[in-house]
């Protein structure tokens, strides 16, 4: 009955119309409860019928006074029907945002002991992302055609990364954009049998009654707060635990938008220095991380102080300065692909899964030490251990060497 009453809300004014001669305050309170009723419609559109437009539509049907009275009834058993605060289930959120063409929406990323960094972001199917910095900076990003550019409108210098040696399997699959990844996390979440999903009830937020759900997913708790009418997020906040903590709140999202192509277009503008990289897709290997290793403590004559992200990009920043990078000026693609290899390199030692028990104890080592375990773990299907000596060697072990301070990476 909702869905029908819902769809043909004009035929529903033709069956009991209003009279434009009723008493003022009757008009006021029918307006009010219709516009209630008509917002509160189980599935989302892209427009919303505001209470300027009901009033014109209302008084386009002239009847006996009577009928206001017959109406306001009418909308007092929808509204009885549907109730005026409509239970949400958590699914059908997630379901329309899985569902929606596109998005925009605010972001902030606050990792800890750093300035927040504020950024829009656009999202246009299937996999067009675009992400506007506060400081002017622009990220264009397509991963299914292969490209990401960056563009500097100050200094008018681009960079341009292509995607190489990208697996077989992972072609149509890859979450390519930060969109994309919330809402295929929040989709596994839901449908997981074994799910951690808390409803926090309702809120006002902005001047609007929100309704809100946690969910515990592994080492990122993230909280959605919905719009009870739409059926969509207005509000998404995720903290990914670290070390080193990083909060991403994503706020006035918009969805099923028209956006314009040209937004997303990787064509580098006229005028600007173009700098080019590849980034090797394909999975990184411990010989990888052995050749991070190797880049930076040959340049730092030390190890990192851990293997979290914060760890890394202090150990990264410094292996930057003492090669003489980011002193005024862009990289140059020889510069960046040197980055890219190292950072393809860490990224081996942070994905590894928790049952490979990999451990770090590199802090303190020095650079050539034999006899200095710096990293060990379980490769998948073996009983034996890969140890990376600092003077990176590596041998296998039955067991896992004992070095003080080892983290648990």
């Amino acid at each position: 009955m909702n869905n029908r009453l819902h769809d043909d809300w004009e035929r529903l004014f033709d069956q009991l119309p209003v009279d434009t001669t009723a008493r003022e305050e009757h008009r006021k309170r029918l307006k009010t409860e219709a516009l209630s009723a008509y917002e509160d419609r189980p599935t989302p559109r892209p427009q919303r019928l505001r209470l300027k437009q009901i009033g014109p539509l209302l008084m386009r049907y002239k009847a006996p006074h009577w009928t206001a009275a017959a109406i306001l009834v009418a909308c007092i058993i929808w509204l009885a029907q549907t109730g005026s605060a409509p239970a949400l289930a958590v699914d059908d959120v997630v379901d329309n945002m899985v569902q929606a063409r596109s998005a925009c929406y605010d972001m902030t990323a606050k990792i800890a002991g750093q300035p927040a960094q504020k950024m829009k972001a656009f999202y246009l199917e299937p996999t067009h992302f675009r992400q506007e910095l506060e400081n002017g900076y622009i990220n264009i990003a397509d991963w299914q055609a292969g490209k990401m550019i960056g563009l500097d409108p100050k200094t008018k210098q681009a960079t341009v990364f292509n995607l190489v040696n990208v697996p077989a399997d992972a072609k149509g699959k890859m979450q390519t954009n930060q969109f994309e990844a919330i809402r295929e996390s929040l989709r596994k979440a839901i449908a997981d049998p074994d799910r951690k999903v808390e409803s926090l009830g309702k809120k006002q937020l902005d001047g609007r009654t929100v309704v809100g759900f946690r969910f515990e997913t592994g080492s990122q708790p993230t909280t959605l707060w919905a719009d009870p009418q739409t059926r969509l997020p207005v509000r998404i906040e995720a903290t990914m635990v670290g070390p080193p903590e990083t909060e991403v709140v994503m706020t006035n999202y918009e969805f099923n938008v028209d956006l314009d192509k040209s937004l997303f277009g990787t064509a580098i503008p006229d005028g600007y220095a173009v700098t080019e990289a590849d980034v090797d897709a394909s999975p990184p290997t411990e010989n990888d991380f052995i050749v991070a290793l190797t880049m930076c403590s040959k340049s730092t004559n030390e190890f990192p102080t851990g293997l979290d992200p914060l760890a890394i990009a202090k150990y990264v920043a410094t292996y930057l300065h003492k090669r003489g990078m980011g002193k005024g000026k862009g990289p140059t693609a020889e510069q960046l692909q040197e980055v890219l290899r190292i950072g393809r390199g860490f990224q081996f030692a942070l994905t590894l899964p928790a049952e490979s028990n990999a451990h770090y104890a590199g802090d303190g080592a020095q650079t050539g030490d034999a006899e200095r375990a710096v990293f060990w773990y379980q490769p998948t299907d073996s009983t034996k251990y890969r140890v990376i000596y600092a003077d990176f060697s590596v041998k296998e072990s039955a067991v896992a060497p004992t070095v003080p301070g080892a983290k648990n990476d």
